[in-house]
């Protein structure tokens, strides 16, 4: 392969964590140095573009920080999607196995000491270490709570006490991704650091001005919520049902939703007018978006079967338009499925500018499902074999046949997709239950029947990102999805999408944080 990774490239959001990034790169920085030397990164790319090459010698004499790392790795990623480096290094990451000790390493945490030891002495006392928490946007009272319980020479904390306490506290709240977070500033450092000197704010900081929600007005909740079982079909589902009526208690119970404001179509409710199909479901995306006003959000999930058709307008690389498959869809697959087209002119183009969407698949092939411009990717988590049932409704062979084509002819030529558009002040987020690679289980967990990736979600939430309040950042809720279904051996990884980089730090459904 040729080409030179020194190509710019738009900017997106990154989709390697920190935490990946740390890993990755403490096993090509042989030397230890916490620098990545030319010779060794070149290394990295031999191994994640196997049997390809990529031609870095552009960078020959350059020395890479961790940072430095990520960008490069993701530059050439977008620059050739066919090579899928992005897995390739994630795949690499998995094999390693977990025991590598890098995720919070001597050098990222010998890094953040000296730089917020202003004064030099060889301590942080806590007033440095609550400027440190503040600026990383840790809440302080998990750092109080610690504190409180030992004790500390004069309140200061030598370089191993503060190594010590950061990983205890990491492993105690591990909600609060602080390894990602300090790995982030220790690959940072050098290369432009944070000014120490002016982190002067104010140590309550994790509030709605900080999340970008201040003068955002409380207005109206909506939900619509779609779960199809395909009762007495071929591709009968078991939990598409169950997921919807959980997702309709969570959103009463746990975040203010009026049951008035909740319209839910499935196939058991002995009501002709609630059944899912796909006239039904686009007349429930009218009534969600009908009178929407600034202040209002709008909730709308979706269980059941996902599919393909082709894209015949080369805008999609793989040469396919993902789709959700309404009850009707087996009479015209074109007429009645739902595409990530249609999709995102419903929730892009009709969505009005200060309103909130946030949108959840429980289907396979979603990750894109609503051709969203900002994405973030989570590793793959360990598999194990489980009686599950997959969320796919296989196309035709004819359909088939024309997906090969149109994704030949995509290869040839990329055209500009919904994805590309800039977004304006959208405010639109997605969450769901796999890539567009994978499949999403169906399966019995807990004695019920449901899909995997909106049990996570409950667990996840009902688990709580802030001492068990159900607050959760959308970034650290999905990442905590994801090793959930690792550890109950679903190989499914979940997606998170936006229409900008800023609100995969908001909250799950602009909840506050807890005091």
């Amino acid at each position: 392969m040729g080409g030179s990774a020194a190509s710019k490239l738009p900017a997106h959001a990154h989709v390697l964590t920190a935490r990946e990034c740390q890993k990755a790169f403490a096993y090509f920085d042989t030397d230890d140095t916490g620098l990545m030397e030319y010779p060794e990164m070149q290394e990295a790319f031999n191994t994640m573009m196997a049997p390809a090459t990529v031609d870095i010698t552009a960078f020959e004499g350059t020395t890479f920080t961790p940072n430095k790392f990520r960008d490069m790795v993701e530059s050439v990623a977008r620059q050739f999607p066919q090579y899928e480096v992005i897995w390739n290094l994630k795949r690499y990451i998995s094999e390693q196995g977990d025991d590598d000790g890098v995720d919070l390493t001597d050098i990222a945490l010998t890094k953040v000491f000296n730089a917020y030891d202003a004064d030099g002495t060889g301590h942080l006392d806590l007033g440095e270490i609550m400027k440190m928490f503040t600026f990383l946007k840790i809440p302080l009272k998990i750092l109080v709570a610690a504190i409180s319980d030992q004790t500390f020479e004069d309140n200061k904390l030598t370089p191993d006490e503060f190594m010590a306490l950061m990983r205890q506290l990491d492993e105690q709240n591990p909600w609060a991704e602080i390894d990602e977070k300090i790995s982030t500033l220790a690959g940072g450092l050098g290369e432009g650091a944070p000014d120490l000197a002016d982190q002067n704010a104010d140590p309550d900081a994790d509030t709605a001005e900080a999340e970008g929600t201040e003068g955002i007005p409380e207005g109206n909740k909506k939900a619509l919520l779609v779960g199809i079982n395909y009762i007495g079909s071929s591709c009968e589902l078991g939990g598409c049902i169950n997921d919807v009526r959980n997702e309709k208690d969570m959103l009463i119970e746990k975040f203010g939703f009026s049951e008035d404001n909740i319209l839910m179509l499935t196939e058991d409710q002995d009501d002709d007018s609630k059944l899912p199909n796909a006239q039904t479901i686009r007349d429930g995306f009218a009534w969600l978006l009908d009178g929407a006003a600034e202040g209002d959000f709008l909730f709308f999930a979706y269980s059941g079967h996902g599919s393909q058709l082709p894209n015949k307008d080369g805008t999609e690389p793989d040469g396919k338009n993902e789709i959700l498959c309404p009850l009707d869809l087996q009479d015209d697959w074109y007429a009645n499925s739902i595409s990530d087209d249609y999709l995102n002119d419903v929730f892009f183009d009709q969505l009005p500018e200060g309103v909130r969407c946030l949108i959840m698949y429980d289907c396979c092939h979603s990750g894109s499902m609503t051709d969203l411009g900002v994405t973030r990717e989570f590793g793959p988590p360990p598999a194990e074999e489980l009686e599950i049932k997959h969320r796919f409704l296989d196309p035709p062979e004819e359909i088939m046949a024309e997906i090969t084509a149109a994704k030949e002819a995509a290869a040839c030529s990329r055209s500009i997709g919904p994805g590309d558009r800039d977004p304006g002040a959208k405010m639109l987020w997605t969450i769901s239950g796999c890539q567009d690679h994978q499949t999403s289980a169906d399966a019995t967990i807990g004695g019920q029947r449901q899909g995997a990736m909106t049990w996570a979600l409950r667990e996840s939430l009902e688990e709580g990102g802030q001492a068990g309040s159900w607050t959760y950042r959308y970034e650290n809720l999905v990442n905590t999805m994801r090793r959930k279904l690792g550890q109950r051996g679903f190989s499914q990884v979940p997606a998170l999408c936006s229409t900008q980089v800023e609100l995969l730090e908001r909250f799950y459904l602009d909840q506050t944080a807890s005091p």
